[in-house]
């Protein structure tokens, strides 16, 4: 839905010239997957440890009361996590970042330039990912 073509390094033209039967728009959906995995592994399972902690120092809580107090913790993970997700990839970018602050465009071009969308996306796709998981991790635990 972005329209990311991923020609935004050399890496993706070597890729196009070595073979033609590549779809450079699964690769960067596999990257965007495959980018937000670690992260939302290592949230689901300490989400998920945290309820079964609360459980211990609760047995006799209610559910409702357990997931309230899972999701207030929970709230802190997607916080901690999405900042430490924009960060590692404005740390990643930080080149194209500059090259970018050097053209003097206006935010809005800049964020959907070649150069920036692909990060952009990558930031909202694994941000959502994590919105939506932690909410349901909790009720499964």
């Amino acid at each position: 839905a972005a329209y990311l073509t991923g020609v935004g390094d050399e890496d993706t033209y070597q890729l196009i010239n070595m073979s033609d039967q590549i779809s450079l728009s699964g690769v960067i959906m596999c990257g965007l997957i495959i980018s937000g995995l670690g992260v939302l592994n290592d949230v689901t399972i300490t989400q998920s440890s945290a309820v079964w902690e609360m459980y211990e120092l609760a047995p006799g809580a209610s559910v409702r009361r357990l997931f309230a107090g899972a999701m207030r913790v929970g709230r802190d993970h997607i916080a901690s996590t999405v900042y430490t997700i924009a960060f590692a990839y404005a740390g990643a970018a930080l080149p194209v970042l500059i090259l970018v602050s050097l053209y003097e465009r206006p935010l809005f071009e800049t964020l959907t330039s070649g150069e920036l969308a692909e990060e952009v996306v990558r930031t909202l796709v694994g941000s959502v990912g994590l919105v939506l998981a932690i909410p349901v991790t909790t009720l499964v635990a």
